[in-house]
C-alpha cells in the first residue's frame, strides 16, 4: 500500500489510564469549517487580499501558510479551493490532514467521508478514516473499517489500530495477535514493542512482557512510554528499586516514589510501600497530596 508522508499511529502507555456543528452534513463541508456562509468566506478573502487564481493557486497558498504556522489562513485557503471544486479529492485529502493536525477530528471526519462517498473502495482513505476513529473514541466504527482494510491487504497501521482497540475493549489477547501481526510486517518499531508488551502486562504476562519493554528501550532509549511502562512492570514485578530507577527518568523523585510506592501497596508489600510513600512526602518541597492520600489507604489496608 502507497505509504502517506505522515504515518499516524497510537501507543498505549500510562499507569493504568494509559470548528464543526453538532449534526454536520458530509456534504456541506464549507459549513463545517466556516461560521459564515459562500459569501462571508469571499469577503474575508478579498478584503485580505487573499484572493486566488485557481484551486492550485489556493493550494499552495495554504501550504506556504501552514509552513508558516497560519493555520487559521491555512483553512481559508483550503476551504477557498473547495469552494472552487468540491469534488476534488486531493483538496479533501490536505483538508483531512490539516484537521487532524489541529486535532480538528470532526472536521477531518467530514473530509475523509466525502473521500470515501467519492471512492468507497480507497484502503488508504479507509485505514486514515479508521485510526482517525479510534482518536475519537468510535471504536466499534474504527474497528469495522480498519477490519476491512486487512481484509484486503497486509497492513501494520491496520493491525495496530485493531490491537489498540482491543485493548481499550478489555480484550488483551485479541490485542496482543493483532500488535504481532503489525511486528511482523513492521519489525523492530519501539512503538509496535511497547503496544505488544502492554497487552501482555495487561493480560497478566509479566515475564513475557519485559523482553519488549527492554527491546523498543535499546532501539529507542528514550521512549517515554516505553520507560514509563517498564517501571510499572517492574513494580508490578516486586522490584521495587528497578521501578523507582525507570519511573524517576520520567517523572519526578516525589512521584517516581510515590508510584512505586503505591503498587508496592496494591502488591500488598505494605513496609515497601510505606517507605516509598514517606519518602514521597519527603522528596517533594511542598506537602506530597497524593502521596499522603495513599499513605492513609495503606494505614486502612494494613489495619483490615
Amino acid at each position: 500500500m502507497k505509504q502517506r508522508k505522515k504515518v499516524t499511529y497510537l501507543v498505549f502507555g500510562g499507569i493504568l489510564s494509559c470548528v464543526l456543528l453538532t449534526a454536520c452534513n458530509p456534504g456541506n463541508i464549507k459549513e463545517a469549517g466556516s461560521s459564515g456562509d459562500k459569501q462571508e468566506i469571499e469577503e474575508i478573502l478579498q478584503s485580505t487580499g487573499l484572493n486566488v487564481t485557481s484551486v492550485e493557486d489556493a493550494v499552495q497558498k495554504a501550504e506556504k501558510a501552514a509552513q508558516g504556522g497560519k493555520m487559521d489562513l491555512a483553512q481559508l485557503y483550503y476551504i477557498k479551493a473547495y469552494d472552487l471544486e468540491p469534488n476534488n479529492v486531493r483538496v479533501l485529502q490536505k483538508m483531512a490532514d490539516l484537521y487532524i493536525e489541529l486535532k480538528k477530528y470532526d472536521l477531518a471526519e467530514v473530509s475523509l467521508k466525502l473521500i470515501l462517498k467519492k471512492q468507497p473502495g480507497d484502503l488508504e482513505t479507509t485505514e486514515q478514516y479508521g485510526l482517525l476513529l479510534i482518536k475519537m473514541g468510535k471504536y466499534h466504527e474504527a474497528e469495522e473499517n480498519l477490519t476491512r482494510v486487512v481484509a484486503k491487504q497486509q497492513s501494520w497501521p491496520a493491525y495496530n489500530g485493531l490491537g489498540i482497540v482491543a485493548n481499550l475493549q478489555g480484550n488483551p489477547v485479541k490485542a496482543e495477535s493483532f500488535f504481532k501481526k503489525a511486528d511482523r510486517i513492521l519489525p523492530n518499531s519501539p512503538e509496535l514493542l511497547n503496544n505488544i508488551g502492554f497487552a501482555l502486562y495487561s493480560s497478566g504476562k509479566l515475564n513475557e512482557a519485559a523482553p519488549y519493554y527492554i527491546k523498543a528501550l535499546q532501539i529507542n532509549p528514550s521512549f517515554k512510554k516505553a520507560i514509563y511502562n517498564y517501571a510499572l512492570l517492574q513494580a508490578r514485578l516486586s522490584n521495587y528499586d528497578q521501578a523507582y530507577i525507570s519511573f524517576g527518568k520520567v517523572s519526578s523523585p516525589a512521584e517516581a516514589n510515590n508510584n512505586t510506592g503505591y503498587i508496592a501497596m496494591m502488591n500488598g508489600d505494605y513496609a515497601e510501600a510505606n517507605n516509598y510513600l514517606q519518602e514521597a512526602i519527603n522528596a517533594s518541597p511542598r506537602f506530597y497530596k497524593k502521596a499522603n492520600d495513599n499513605l492513609m489507604r495503606l494505614e486502612i489496608l494494613e489495619n483490615q
